[in-house]
């Protein structure tokens, strides 16, 4: 994602987004605070999470950002098994996308601060400020991380004019070449199932796919849906992977079954829904995230990027409160899941499959551009969703 997936994958106004310069000092941890769960897994405090992974069933994190969308401050929270706490960072402004991780020992998350792309990385200890290569653009956003290894990372997002891809060795990250691009580009989300097998999506009014091979990237047709985006992808296999992100008259749902993209069938939400997150852990267990409506589309801006937070964005405080969607894949077919609805309604951005009883969806209350939205978990315990 995402200014999604809305930004997470979201995305801000390249060039133009007014964000308040980033703190240069390396992060680390500086405190932390219990964050209970009220009714639907409503944290307290406000904000936005964007992004969650499970390490194990008493060890998550989860990413996003508080305050207005002009002037965000980081978020970190993390599960004991217990609750959840808010771990502070430096810097404290800006915005977190996307986390991934290895183990407890190597956890990675992205964003931007300033105009600048953010990498910040947990060794067990503490969080430190990863070095970022220059892209040449004034501005820069990574939207996405997988983590494949402890020396085989993948960030993506974009600048205010082309597509960003990251590679992390080990040892330091690098900007790689991008494949051709024929739509508008940017990329928001990223995920392999080994070093040879590596997707990443997104676009603006069209849908862009873009293939690592173990060797380089390149463009990989996918099903013309006009006016669609591509917030999120997950791969299971080198026959089976899966897209999700939004189209003009509801939800979109692509299938990589080995040699072709296909649109996949998938329940009907109702016009203005988006998924903004996937995550599987076989090919008969996937999870999809979103919100069915109270979303505004974002539009290719003159600076080139949209705000999103996964695909599409809520950039009104104003604007109707959203339910959660929650889709379930379950081999043959998905189907909408019964999903906790907070008072005020709400959106799912970030979704992590650990295993079929253990699953973590992250989010927020109202929505995405709503200054008091309160940051919203859900936990999948193998028979429902709260």
């Amino acid at each position: 994602m995402q200014a999604h997936r809305l930004i997470r994958r979201t995305f801000s106004l390249a060039g133009t987004l007014l964000i308040a310069a980033g703190v240069a000092a390396v992060p680390v941890a500086s405190a932390q605070a219990t964050v209970r769960p009220g009714p639907a897994g409503v944290l307290a405090g406000t904000g936005v999470l964007n992004d969650v992974v499970t390490i194990s069933p008493t060890d998550a994190w989860a990413v996003g950002r508080s305050d207005n969308l002009a002037n965000p401050r980081t978020i970190i929270e993390h599960w004991n098994g217990t609750a959840w706490h808010r771990v502070m960072v430096s810097p404290a402004l800006g915005w977190l996308n996307s986390v991934a991780a290895t183990s407890a020992h190597d956890v990675w998350v992205v964003g931007f601060s300033g105009s600048k792309q953010l990498i910040l990385h947990f060794d067990g200890t503490r969080w430190r400020r990863a070095a970022n290569p220059a892209v040449g653009s004034s501005s820069a956003i990574l939207a996405s991380v997988a983590a494949i290894s402890p020396r085989n990372a993948w960030a993506v997002g974009g600048t205010s004019n082309k597509a960003l891809i990251e590679h992390w060795n080990g040892t330091s990250w690098k900007l790689v070449p991008n494949p051709p691009q024929p739509v508008p580009p940017f990329l928001d989300g990223v995920a392999g199932d080994s070093a040879k097998d590596v997707w990443a999506v997104g676009g603006l009014n069209k849908p862009l796919i873009v293939h690592w091979n173990g060797t380089r990237w390149r463009h990989v047709p996918s099903p013309g849906v006009a006016g669609a985006m591509l917030d999120d992808v997950t791969a299971i296999s080198g026959r089976d992977a899966w897209a999700v992100g939004s189209a003009p008259h509801g939800t979109l749902v692509l299938h990589w079954n080995g040699s072709a993209w296909h649109r996949a069938s998938s329940p009907a939400v109702r016009s203005g829904a988006a998924l903004f997150g996937i995550s599987g852990t076989s090919a008969r267990n996937l999870w999809a995230v979103g919100a069915s409506n109270g979303l505004v589309v974002s539009a290719a801006q003159p600076a080139g990027l949209g705000v999103r937070a996964a695909g599409t964005a809520p950039f009104s405080s104003s604007r109707a409160a959203s339910e959660p969607v929650i889709l379930h894949w379950n081999g043959t077919a998905w189907r909408r899941v019964s999903t906790p609805h907070p008072a005020n309604g709400g959106q799912l951005i970030g979704v992590y499959a650990a295993s079929r009883h253990n699953a973590w969806a992250v989010g927020c209350t109202k929505n995405f551009g709503n200054p008091k939205a309160k940051p919203l978990a859900l936990h999948w315990n193998g028979s429902k969703w709260r």
